[in-house]
């Protein structure tokens, strides 16, 4: 056969795209992504449909329109016929997606239908799918063998019968399920099974219908002596129900009793709590303890603050003042040190020794510095010990003299009554600005005074702002104004206490009361008033052991029911016995029929086994017999395509290939990616010589040949160009130029590109 055109109306990401194909080799260029595996994928959808695989089918319904559609021209000899196929997704209410399919053959010259519905390929080839898909069409290889269990049933089939519908599988399943539904092979089921089972009964009914009236009457003595039995059970269990449900009422009544109570209590206790709530003890109405407590609190905070204020002007006054004694005191030693040239005098010393003792200091540091470093070059020039000596001596003499002034200095300090530099450089600063320094500590003095007595007149209010809120709630004040919040919020505390514990004896109240409401709930209005209005014998009540009156109720219950179920049992096994004992000649009559549909029934079962050993044989013949037939003709074209290299091939009963090397037969899968490949472009080309005796279906190839060197491709396009007959086609789809070059160069092919 011979595909003419393609024209795609909708198809994957594909839409209005047509395409020409001639006889022989078709050769597709195209980028990556430009659409070849979408037409390869079209070419299947309309010879077989949607794609059975949900991803598949999903990426064939095209994205943009939610169906596809198209249509393709194909010849065999003179006759040309056109395609048509539709396909859409319908979603349900539901949600559930399903898929829906139309396809229709024509004659292309008289329009003419000449096929409607199913699949074109079955109709034109004699292949279904799964044989189309493991032969003619060839995609990317690696993963995509041919092969396996559904190829190998559908080949035998079509081998078998000359109709792949016609499945010897299916045939062996239907006699096996007839034979099942006869008898299993265990001997353990089916229809024979139940028979002779049933008869087996019936034999053991017939024997027990013999001894049946024995039974009969010890059965009637045991019913009697248990319809007793449960007499007195019945009556007991009335008397201990009855004194169970006198103790029902009684309680009853108490928890109403109860309740009544507890009601009362939870009315006491909200007109307590309304009292303690509603009183207006401190003076401003609405106030609570509890906001009183926040607020004397708060009080005695900012009291104690305030206190700490003043304790803190006091003591900052205090120290002002002690520094302008001690200034005085200064000043007046050093006014009283002799005449002003004699005070100038010991000043200007002073500063020239501290002037010396800072230079010796220096100099002394410097020649220790010096001697170190001429000692140590001493090692290597022995002359400069001397030099560091002589820096040694220098370094003694500037300490002597900075030790000496230091005394000069501290003998000036002495006459002035001050121990250390600093005190005098602030005695003569004191001296040099006597008047701006005293006045600057009197103003420093005033102005404490002033806080002094701003944080006093705070203080005084803030007292007495408690003490009104104290007068108020008719708390007593005295000196001591924090003892007195203290007692005031202390007595405020237990005044909140007995608030909260009476709002405790509420809701305990409360609670009760839902609890034996929720009790009481389970009982209507007139068993409540029965048990209020009933007088008890309590003596009687509190004697009574209700776990063990409630232990004999369940026993008496249990007992009862049980001698119930036996008599019942016993009644039963009356009736039985009564019908067997009744009715023997019927049950031997049962067994004569049964008889004789077993053994008519063991005849058909013969026939089934018989039939099954027959079909299983011919099927095991017809594959020993083919699978040769197609190693050959594949090892033929793998010695072809090989150059000669691979002559032998094995193929198995499911079609996996296994190749000779050496004498020693071996998996396919050990050959290289590309021997392996055209291995198994051999075994489809074998399958198709042997499968398709109809038609020989249009080869397909998607980037099949990535793995083969270019030697190879060539031989395998030389071997395609004179497989192909007439009336016979291969479209190869690539990415790259190395199959069109290997094309022009051995065979005569059409080039396209898309």
């Amino acid at each position: 056969m011979v595909i003419e055109n393609i024209n795609i109306k909708n198809f994957g990401k594909l839409s209005d795209f047509k395409l020409e194909f001639c006889d022989g080799i078709n050769i597709i260029e195209g980028k990556n992504e430009s659409g070849k595996s979408t037409i390869c994928s079209f070419i299947k959808f309309m010879f077989y449909g949607l794609s059975p695989e949900p991803d598949e089918r999903a990426k064939e319904i095209s994205w943009n329109s939610g169906n596809c559609a198209g249509s393709m021209k194909v010849r065999e000899d003179s006759s040309v016929y056109r395609i048509e196929r539709e396909a859409f997704s319908v979603r349900s209410s539901e949600g559930k997606v399903s898929y829906r399919e139309r396809a229709c053959v024509y004659d292309d010259e008289t329009g003419k239908q000449v096929f409607k519905g199913g699949y074109p390929g079955e109709f034109f080839f004699g292949i279904p799918r799964a044989v189309f898909e493991s032969t003619a069409f060839i995609g990317q290889l690696e993963g995509t063998r041919a092969g396996g269990k559904p190829l190998a049933e559908a080949a035998e089939n079509i081998l078998f019968s000359a109709d792949e519908t016609v499945n010897t599988k299916k045939a062996i399943k239907k006699l096996d399920e007839a034979r099942v539904r006869l008898y299993h092979k265990n001997r353990r089921g089916g229809k024979i099974y139940d028979y002779v089972n049933e008869r087996t009964r019936l034999a053991e009914s017939l024997d027990e219908a013999q001894r049946t009236s024995a039974q009969i009457i010890n059965l009637e003595g045991s019913a009697r002596a248990l319809t007793e039995t449960r007499t007195s059970a019945r009556k007991n269990l009335l008397a201990a129900e009855e004194e169970l449900a006198v103790y029902e009422r009684y309680v009853i009544k108490k928890n109403c009793l109860k309740l009544l109570d507890e009601k009362k209590k939870s009315e006491n206790a909200a007109q307590r709590l309304h009292e303690l709530l509603t009183h207006d003890r401190y003076g401003v109405n609405g106030m609570t303890d509890e906001q009183f407590i926040s607020l004397a609190e708060n009080e005695k905070y900012e009291l104690i603050s305030l206190e700490n204020d003043l304790k803190n002007s006091s003591d900052s006054l205090d120290e002002i003042t002690r520094k302008i004694a001690l200034m005085n005191a200064k000043l007046d030693r050093f006014q009283n040190l002799g005449s002003s040239q004699t005070r100038d005098e010991l000043v200007e010393k002073s500063r020239r020794a501290r002037s010396a003792v800072s230079l010796f200091r220096k100099l002394c540091i410097a020649f220790f510095a010096l001697a170190a470093v001429l000692f140590a070059a001493s090692f290597f020039m022995p002359l400069t010990a001397a030099a560091g000596g002589a820096s040694a001596v220098f370094a003694v003499i500037m300490l002597l003299l900075s030790i000496k002034n230091g005394r000069d200095e501290k003998e000036i300090y002495r006459r002035f009554k001050c121990g250390t530099r600093e005190d005098f450089q602030e005695l003569l600063d004191a001296a040099q600005n006597d008047d701006v320094a005293l006045s600057l500590m009197e103003d420093s003095k005033m102005e404490a005074l002033r806080k002094k007595e701003l944080v006093q007149e705070r203080l005084e209010a803030k007292k007495a702002r408690i003490c009104g809120i104290l007068s108020a709630a008719n708390f007593a004040t005295t000196e001591d104004i924090c003892a007195d919040i203290d007692k005031a919020v202390n007595t405020a505390r237990r005044s909140l206490d007995e608030l909260h514990r009476v709002a405790r004896e509420k809701n305990d109240a409360q609670a009760k009361i839902k609890e034996l409401s929720a009790v009481l709930s389970s009982y209507t209005d007139d068993e409540r008033e029965r048990a209020l209005s009933e007088n008890f014998d309590e003596e009687r009540i509190r004697k009574l052991d209700v776990a063990a009156k409630k232990r004999e109720r369940d026993f008496l219950s249990l007992s009862v029911n049980t001698q119930t179920e036996k008599l019942h049992d016993i009644e039963c096994e009356l009736a039985s016995l009564s019908a067997v004992r009744a009715r023997p000649a019927e049950i031997a009559q049962s067994i004569n029929a049964l008889d004789g549909k077993i053994e008519m029934l063991t005849e058909k079962f013969d026939a089934y086994m018989l039939a099954i050993e027959s079909l299983e044989a011919a099927s095991d013949k017809l594959r020993d017999a083919v699978s040769p037939k197609i190693a050959k003709t594949a090892s033929r074209i793998m010695s072809s395509v090989s150059g000669g290299k691979y002559r032998t091939v094995f193929v198995d009963s499911d079609f996996s290939v296994s190749y000779s090397d050496e004498g020693i037969t071996r998996d396919i899968s050990s050959l290289s990616a590309g021997t392996s490949d055209i291995a198994y472009i051999s075994l489809r080309l074998a399958l198709i010589d042997t499968l398709c005796k109809q038609l020989l279906p249009p080869l397909v190839f998607d980037e099949s040949f990535a793995k083969i060197d270019n030697e190879r491709l060539s031989l395998v396009f030389s071997l395609i160009d004179s497989y192909l007959s007439k009336n016979a086609q291969a479209i190869v789809f690539t990415c790259h130029e190395r199959e069109k070059k290997s094309a022009e160069d051995i065979v005569k092919a059409n080039l396209l590109s898309i």
